[in-house]
């Protein structure tokens, strides 16, 4: 399974609730309370988000941050490289090991088409969000509780 590193996890949920929240201004302290998201990394990521225009900030006593227009304009692609600063992690050709050619070469020439088809806006707006079909969602949810429940079970004594 194609995964995605936390800063751009955290970054889309902090989009998302602010697209979800179109029209006010939220606080770092409030995304991060509501996806249970460390304050200080994702205080860093809107900062990064708002250098790079995806979002506005607002200063003062009730200042925040609210989501720019435009993030149709904007793909998956370019956040995740907006994000991740090392480039070993970024899904260019340069990050691939070896002699360029292979499989593994043409799955990433494939997946950063894919990422950068994919707007942001696709992703976070609601009305516009690529659905997940819902028994994927149930699937991942007892996954979840499954786990949590071992978990819960190894921190019990003895």
């Amino acid at each position: 399974m194609l995964c995605v590193s936390k800063k751009v996890d955290y970054a889309l949920s902090a989009l998302s609730f602010l697209a979800v929240h179109a029209g006010r201004v939220c606080s770092a302290r409030e995304i991060a309370e509501t996806h249970n998201l460390p304050l200080p990394r994702l205080m860093n990521l809107l900062k990064r988000l708002h250098r790079k225009g995806l979002v506005r900030s607002v200063r003062g006593v009730r200042g925040g941050y609210h989501v720019s227009e435009g993030l149709d304009r904007v793909s998956l692609y370019e956040l995740i490289t907006i994000l991740e600063v090392d480039p070993a992690h970024r899904l260019n050709g340069e990050a691939i090991e070896g002699n360029g050619f292979g499989p593994v070469q043409a799955l990433q020439y494939r997946l950063i088409g894919f990422l950068k088809s994919v707007s942001i806006a696709d992703l976070i707006v609601p009305g516009r969000r690529i659905d997940v079909p819902l028994e994927r969602v149930r699937a991942t949810k007892r996954k979840h509780h499954k786990q949590q429940t071992r978990l819960e079970a190894s921190l019990q004594p003895a």
